[in-house]
């Protein structure tokens, strides 16, 4: 199960994500992935709650399905949504669940036309959909897929030379 892959430290995810240490730790000071795929905080009854907006950004390990929403989160900024705009999509439980057990790369799409950063996921079994929804993202101007199983497949690879590398050691 992909899930079963090891953890890596804030460095090595900075390298599979494709930013700079500096800027990995940015995009986690400024909430990246949010509280997504995590337990709500326990709180004393009758007293304030209050859930940190920004969790990792304290955490040393990131595991597989928070670095292939990170990696998504960075290949939709590059293609120029705003952090806010790919932070938003990446956040959401829908597609942490479907990363977090996966076990193995599956191949769906995730279909995000600007100005809002408007999402469809195209899992295998929706597949016969994709087509129709292209030709509707297009004549709205321009759109961005991303295959989902290119973006497993690519973490996947890179845990595993990880943790190879941490065997020969």
């Amino acid at each position: 199960m992909l899930s079963d892959l090891p953890r890596v430290s804030s460095a090595r995810a900075a390298d599979i994500v494709d930013v700079g240490y500096e800027g990995f730790r940015s995009y986690l000071k400024r909430g990246l992935l949010g509280r997504v795929g995590m337990l709500p905080g326990f709180h004393r009854a009758c007293s304030d709650t209050h859930d940190d907006p920004a969790p990792r950004s304290g955490w040393m390990t990131f595991g597989f399905a928070d670095l292939c929403l990170m990696r998504i989160a960075k290949q939709l900024m590059d293609a120029g949504f705003s952090f806010n705009s790919a932070n938003g999509i990446v956040s959401q439980h829908a597609i942490w669940t479907r990363m977090a057990y996966d076990e193995a790369p599956v191949e769906r799409f995730l279909l995000v036309w600007p100005p809002y950063g408007d999402h469809i996921i195209f899992d295998p079994t929706d597949l016969q959909q994709l087509p129709k929804r292209l030709a509707e993202a297009g004549a709205q101007g321009a759109f961005t897929l991303i295959n989902l199983g290119d973006v497993e497949r690519h973490v996947a690879k890179q845990l595993a030379v990880s943790a190879a590398s941490t065997s020969l050691q």
